[in-house]
């Protein structure tokens, strides 16, 4: 008898925290895909040993899918007067594989909340304020008004994979089609204005708590030896505009630190919009940077977007990047097909450290998307790219085809 009475008093205080909390909601989704990768001809990938060759993969949806598998809980509470409190925790899944989070793309890879991680007070008549793990303005502005596949499928913000075991720099390099800052970053402060006749403003600040860290690098077997890096702060403004069948975008993101070369670095500017036409709607966005780091040697370490990461002294001043997209999605039925290409080209190089004609390597991608939804939780696709450019005989992956299975819970 004094079990049960213990059992629903304890009950009775969970209810009554329920109750609090205006609604919590668990949702997720699960994609994945076979996929074909077909390297370059002096290039070899995880699977074989044989340059060239291509291998069969099963790949999560963060590669070539509609979006990465994941799992999320979200809350709200109605404060009154207008006001509310809420939160999102949200966590990558490799489902393939079963492993928590996504090695491959996430800043913080050994983070159970490796997606999103905030909390947030808000207002329609203020607009909100959000602390914690977030969203760049580029990757949202990206996967709203500039991609056409909107997320993973065919993903302007690729940074192209090269040969990282080949010798020369020119095969060492990491090439990225649109930037978007990492994706997201860590120790966040954003303000987003209420949306003013379709017009909406966003400001980010992510810190870098560890400004300088001390890093123990191998110099010969058995001994170390310790190198002064810098963090990076993230700096970022834009608007995005929503009216009708027209949307557009602008941004402005940067990185800043005290390294020795001081100052604000990848400064970048974006700009974007697509418009429904009713049979079809169609794609175009810009993105020009300065100061853009560029580090592929070996030894000089690699530039990492985010809170308290390294930030190298190479290949920043005078290195400069420009994007450009162009797609078209047509809706017909329960068929959805999309065709994108983007370009990107890399000027001001070190003609002493990389063979580039001019200082300037220039990359493409295009490709094409075929999927049926079953249901609005439910979709099958099939995906085809291809990669080119400088130095292309050295891409891990030239070409892929996919077939994949995405359902949303």
């Amino acid at each position: 008898m004094k079990k049960s009475v213990v059992a629903l008093a304890v009950l009775g205080a969970f209810t009554s925290v329920a109750f609090a909390q205006s609604s919590v909601t668990l949702y997720g989704r699960i994609d994945q895909n076979m996929t074909y990768q077909d390297p370059g001809n002096l290039t070899t990938v995880k699977g074989t040993a044989d340059k060239g060759k291509g291998v069969m993969k099963i790949n999560d949806g963060s590669v070539n899918g509609m979006g990465s598998s994941r799992i999320g809980m979200k809350g709200v509470e109605d404060l009154g007067s207008g006001l509310k409190a809420y939160f999102v925790l949200e966590s990558q899944v490799t489902a393939d594989t079963g492993d928590a989070g996504n090695r491959a793309t996430q800043t913080s890879s050994t983070s159970f909340f490796n997606r999103e991680a905030y909390v947030a007070l808000g207002s329609s008549s203020y607009g909100d304020v959000r602390l914690g793990r977030q969203e760049t303005i580029s990757r949202q502005a990206n996967r709203l008004v500039n991609d056409a596949s909107g997320e993973n499928e065919l993903n302007i913000a690729e940074t192209v994979d090269n040969y990282t075991n080949a010798a020369a720099a020119e095969q060492k390099q990491t090439r990225p089609l649109f930037q978007n800052f990492g994706t997201r970053i860590d120790n966040a402060i954003s303000y987003r204005s209420p949306s003013m006749g379709g017009l909406q403003g966003f400001f980010v600040l992510g810190l870098s708590e560890n400004y300088k860290l001390t890093t123990l690098t191998p110099v010969a077997a058995g001994a170390t030896t310790s190198k002064d890096t810098y963090g990076a702060e993230y700096r970022g403004l834009g608007m995005i505009y929503n009216l009708g069948p027209f949307n557009a975008s602008v941004s402005y993101e940067e990185l800043a630190s005290n390294r020795v070369k001081g100052g604000s670095f990848d400064n970048t500017v974006t700009v974007g919009a697509n418009y429904d036409f009713g049979p079809a709607v169609l794609y175009v966005a810009y993105q020009d940077t300065t100061d853009m780091p560029f580090d592929s040697l070996a030894g000089s370490g690699t530039l990492t977007f985010g809170s308290g990461v390294a930030a190298s002294t190479d290949g920043s001043k005078g290195v400069s990047h420009e994007a450009f997209n162009l797609g078209v999605k047509v809706p017909m039925g329960n068929f959805t097909f999309k065709l994108q290409y983007t370009e990107s080209n890399i000027s001001g190089l070190d003609a002493t450290k990389y063979t580039v004609r001019n200082g300037e390597l220039t990359q493409y991608k295009y490709g094409g998307i075929i999927s049926y939804a079953f249901s609005k939780r439910t979709s099958v696709y099939a995906v085809a790219s291809t990669r080119g450019g400088d130095g292309d005989q050295y891409f891990q992956r030239k070409n892929e085809y996919a077939i994949g299975i995405g359902h949303t819970f």
